[in-house]
């Protein structure tokens, strides 16, 4: 299991590479918008708005799975701690604010309360007749 884990980091080290090379962007703006493009893709697939926690959560654990591959496979330049927490700052830095600003700007609507039969104005409990009168 162990060796399976890392030909998985060392692979996604070398797409890592191939794809910093390839867009022509810092590793430090990959972090950024990486951690937009998952954030926004997570809550179109959950459903769900971009200042959901869960969502949030997605992109934490993308972050922590690309930072234990950059610490095992040996990332060039990225296989240490600050750097680590680094990437990590410059990942989830505007996923929080969404988050935060999202929950405090656009509070969800709370659901209207159900009425229960005795509050209702509908005339249900009523015959037919008296309901048609009133």
């Amino acid at each position: 299991m162990q060796d399976i884990l890392l030909q998985l980091v060392e692979r996604w080290i070398g797409y890592k590479t191939w794809l910093i090379a390839a867009v022509g962007l810092t590793n430090d703006a990959m972090h950024v918008h990486g951690s937009l493009l998952i954030l926004f893709l997570s809550a179109v697939v959950l459903r769900r708005r971009p200042d959901s926690v869960w969502s949030w959560l997605i992109v934490l654990m993308a972050e922590l799975s690309n930072e234990y591959a950059d610490l095992r496979g040996q990332a060039p330049g990225e296989a240490t701690l600050n750097a680590s927490l680094h990437d990590l700052y410059n990942t989830m830095f505007w996923p929080t604010i969404i988050l935060l600003m999202g929950r405090f700007l656009f509070p969800r609507k709370k659901p209207e309360k159900v009425l229960d039969s005795a509050q209702s104005s509908d005339l249900a409990d009523q015959p037919l007749e008296q309901a048609a009168t009133a």
